[in-house]
This record gives C-alpha cells, structure tokens and sequence, in this order.
C-alpha cells in the first residue's frame, strides 16, 4: 500500500513539473491568442525552442491562458485550436501566415474562464520535435463580443518584433487556409504549456543588441536582451575570443540592458554571453553574439589633416568614415551647411577637374560634398554639391586657379543634426 501511494504521489509530481509557464504573471492585456473586441479572430505566435527550454520532445496535452480578472470572454468562447512546428521566428509581413497544411488541429468547442485561466485540453496530444520552434493558432468562430475595459481580455507579454500575427474584424469567420492580411505584434500570449517537461535551468536570453556579426558596434554600446520568464538576474560576458571574459567576466545585472564602465577598443572582435539566473541556478549552453566596434577616427577626420591628392586620376575608398567626428560642429562656409565629415585636397593648375562621390551597391548613404578654397583657417565657398538622394552619386566639374589649394570635405548633408558618415569612394579627374 506505500508503495503503490508513493508511486502515485511520484506520478502526480512529474505530471506537474510536465508543463512550461511563459510570463503568466504579465499584467499586460492583447490580441492573442484571440480577439474578444471583434466577432472574428485569427491569431498565430512563434514560440521558439529557445524559449520553451524544455528537457527534451514530448506531447503536448494541452494550453492554459491568462486572462485580466476585469474581463469577460461569454461571446468569445468558440474557439479553434491549432499546433504545429516552424522553423520561422519571426512574421516578416502581415500576410506572412505559417500555411494551414503545416498546422494539425487539438481542439474545438466552446472554452470557459475559471479563476482567470482559459484551459485548452487536447482530444489527442500533440508531438512537439523539441528541435523546431512552436506554432500556436487560435481561430474564435462567435459573431458577438465582449466589451472590455482594456478591448481585450487576454494577458499578453513583449518578446520578439513581430513574432505575433493576427487578424480581427466582424465580416467572417477566417478559413485559416486562406487568412486575409493581419498585424503583427511584438508580443505574445502569456501560456502554461502541458506535457512537457522544462530544464531545471533558465532559458538563455534572446539578445536584440547587438545582432549577431554585427559590424561598426560603438565604442560604448548599450547591450540589450529581452526578459527571461522566471529569471532573477542575469549575467554578462565579454572577450575578445568564443566564450572568453577578459573584457567582462559574469558581470551580474537586474535590468535587461548593460552598457560596459569603459569603452571598448576600435576595430575589435568581441564575443557577447548573456545567461540569467533563477536562485542559484544559471541557464547553460548560452550562444556568444559576436560583433565588431567601429574603426578609429580617421586620420582625415579634420581639414588639417585633409589627404592630398598629387597624381590624377585620384581614387580613395573611406571605410572608416563612420567613425568620422564633427570636431568643431557643422561646416557654414557654404549657404547650404553640413555635417563636419572627412577631408582631401588638391593644387589646381588653371585647368577643369571633376570631383565624384559614389557609394557602394545597396548603400543608402546620402553625402554632400562641398568644396572650398583658400586654406583650413579660411575656407571660401566654392560649391556646395547634393543633387542626389540616398544611395546617389555626387559630381561636380569646375576650372580650377593655378597654384591655389582647393579642399573638399564629404560629409553627411543635415546642416542641424550630427549624423554619420558611411562607405563612399571619391574619384578625382583632371579634365
């Protein structure tokens, strides 16, 4: 007899420890995962593997959803459930639907809140991979609807841009093979999922700044990471090698951003990790994001150190100007002003040249280029070019005086606003 009650107490425990809660204490209320402002709702969230943390595969027997203690779903309650598996992460457009083929129905019939809670439960359990992300759709089939304080009635958290798309509204009930175009959202449904088992440790965090392999990172950049469910505190490694910590090693932060007491170095490789914490407990298996910082200040980042063009034609290729400073402010030489950007010069010879900016392909870079006379301490206007927009090549021919200096700084064009610099080619050609 104590071992059959012991055996059963076991079996009760490991069916509670079988299920995955994600932010049910959010007190935040959305579309998801349906709508009871609307007679109509379609709604599908991402829930990627990282998230779920769970130990292994495993059947998923059915969903709990949270909602605000204010409303009431009594015309919202016919609902359609769906499950499925997607390698997606994110939706990139409001018709971006995971395909109905892809998704296998667990429920339908009509849902009831008791003690806050909507409890899905499957007729037949679903077999999550644990290797792709999960999908959840939800489709409510009642033309009336519910009026609450907040529109909606459901508890909702923020996580990835976009990892939420829904459609609302009173005309239909939507075929989920053929949805009409939706919204995304940048949250989801907080959810208790049965039937599988989480890790005894926390979720990795989903680290948003910086991107992985991002390039020209600041020199004193803000690192942030969306919330863990569940975590304390997390904490934040920094080297200059995969998986070192000579630069920061387990520095232990509360918030969800980090911005390192002194600044990086230029023109470096760095590897971000990122783990929380729940008690004594820290997430494992943490993937580094790696980046690189911006390039030095060029050495013609001011007119004193303008490069000198002495053989034509002249190509130079500016990499680094995005670590390009304003020094003394925005250049007012000319009537149209500019952001202070990086420096050549060239001795005329009383015949034509021409001056040309480009950008590389894909470049949205909008330069002005303005060129002057005379030397660094009295600059005389001779033009100021910016026909093009973004992306566009600037070009501009003119006699030049013999023996007289000319310079030509390449900058950004806001004449109010510090913005940077970016990749262009200068080209000049005497005529």
């Amino acid at each position: 007899m104590k071992k059959i009650l012991l055996l059963s107490l076991l079996s009760i425990a490991f069916m509670l420890n079988a299920q995955i809660s994600l932010n049910t204490g959010s007190t935040n209320v959305g579309t998801a995962p349906i709508s009871s402002f609307f007679s109509y709702s379609y709604v599908q969230q991402i829930y990627p593997k990282q998230e779920l943390n769970a130990t292994a595969a495993g059947n998923i027997t059915g969903l709990t959803f949270y909602v605000d203690p204010s409303a009431t779903i009594n015309d919202s309650s016919d609902w359609t459930v769906y499950i499925g598996h997607t390698t997606k992460t994110t939706f990139t457009s409001g018709t971006d639907w995971i395909p109905a083929s892809q998704l296998t129905q667990v429920f339908a019939g009509t849902v009831t809140k008791t003690n806050n809670k909507v409890e899905v439960t499957f007729a037949t359990p679903f077999a999550y991979n644990n290797t792709d992300n999960l999908v959840i759709a939800a489709k409510e089939n009642s033309q009336s609807i519910d009026i609450n304080n907040f529109d909606e009635a459901f508890r909702v958290y923020p996580h990835i841009p976009y990892s939420t798309l829904y459609y609302k509204g009173d005309r239909a009930v939507v075929d989920p093979a053929t949805p009409p175009g939706g919204i995304r959202a940048d949250y989801k449904s907080a959810v208790t999922i049965s039937g599988l088992t989480p890790k005894s440790t926390p979720a990795c965090p989903f680290i948003n700044y910086p991107a992985n392999n991002a390039q020209f990172v600041s020199l004193s950049p803000t690192f942030k990471w969306l919330p863990v469910s569940g975590a304390d505190s997390y904490k934040v490694s920094l080297g200059t090698t995969a998986g070192g910590t000579d630069v920061i090693n387990q520095q232990t932060v509360t918030a969800t951003d980090f911005t390192p007491s002194s600044p990086l170095s230029p023109n470096t490789n760095y590897y971000l990790r990122i783990t929380s914490v729940t008690g004594n407990l820290e997430s494992s298996s943490c993937a580094d994001i790696a980046f690189s910082t911006i390039p030095p200040v060029p050495v013609n980042d001011a007119c004193s150190g303008a490069l000198a063009a002495t053989a034509f034609p002249y190509t130079y290729t500016q990499s680094d100007a995005i670590s390009a400073t304003n020094n003394g402010g925005f250049i007012t030489t000319c009537p149209d002003a500019m952001n202070d950007g990086t420096w050549f010069k060239f001795t005329g010879d009383g015949g034509q040249f021409t001056v040309k900016i480009t950008m590389p392909a894909g470049s949205t870079y909008d330069p002005q280029m303005d060129i002057y006379s005379g030397a660094c301490s009295s600059l005389t206007c001779v033009s100021a070019v910016d026909n093009g927009g973004g992306g566009a090549a600037e070009t501009y021919t003119f006699t030049t005086a013999a023996g007289t200096e000319y310079f030509i700084n390449v900058g950004a064009y806001e004449e109010t606003t510090d913005m940077p610099e970016n990749v262009f080619s200068i080209t000049i050609t005497k005529l």
